[in-house]
C-alpha cells in the first residue's frame, strides 16, 4: 500500500511541475502581449482599451483617460426638490412613476378622506397646500374630443338660422 501512495504522489508532483512550467511560460508572454497591445492601442475602441487596462493594470494609449465626447455634451439633470409629502413622511418629486407608498395611500381610507377635503389635489404638498394633479393623457384627449363635438354642434346650430333666412 505504501508503494501505491508513493507512486500517486510522484504522479501528482509531475503533474504540478508541468502546470508550473505552463504558468511560467504564460507569465513570460504576458508582458510581450501588453507591449504589442500598447503599440496598437490607437486601433482599439475605448471600451476595448478600458477592458485591457483593467486586466493588465496599466493604461493603454493616452485616450483612455478621456471621457467620450457624447457624455461631456449630455444634458445634466440636477436634483429636484420634493413636491409631495405623505403623513408617514415619504416624499416624492412628482416626476416619474408614482411610488408604491403614494399609490397605496391614495387608494386607502386616509387618502380618500384627504381628497374629499382638498378637491382637485391628489397628494398633500410639502408646504401643506393642495397641488392639483396634472390631467392624464387619456382624460385630456377625452375632454378635447368632447370640446370638438360641442364646438361642431354649436357651429351647426348657428348655421341653421342663416340657412333658413337665405332659403325664405
Amino acid at each position: 500500500m505504501a508503494l501505491t501512495t508513493l507512486q500517486s504522489i510522484d504522479a501528482e508532483i509531475k503533474q504540478l511541475e508541468a502546470q508550473k512550467k505552463l504558468v511560467e511560460k504564460r507569465d513570460s508572454e504576458v508582458p510581450k502581449a501588453i507591449e504589442v497591445l500598447q503599440r496598437y492601442a490607437k486601433v482599439l475602441t475605448p471600451a476595448q482599451r478600458r477592458k485591457l487596462a483593467k486586466i493588465s493594470g496599466s493604461e493603454l494609449g493616452a485616450e483612455t483617460a478621456k471621457a467620450p465626447a457624447r457624455a461631456s455634451r449630455a444634458r445634466k439633470i440636477g436634483k429636484v426638490a420634493p413636491k409631495y409629502r405623505l403623513p408617514t413622511g415619504e416624499t416624492w418629486t412628482g416626476r416619474g412613476r408614482t411610488p408604491i407608498a403614494f399609490a397605496a395611500w391614495e387608494k386607502g381610507a386616509e387618502g380618500k378622506a384627504w381628497r374629499k377635503t382638498n378637491e382637485g389635489g391628489r397628494f398633500p404638498a410639502i408646504d401643506g397646500t393642495s397641488v392639483k394633479a396634472p390631467a392624464s393623457a387619456a382624460s385630456t384627449k377625452a375632454s378635447r374630443g368632447a370640446a370638438k363635438k360641442i364646438g361642431k354642434k354649436a357651429a351647426k346650430k348657428a348655421a341653421r338660422p342663416a340657412k333658413k333666412a337665405a332659403g325664405q
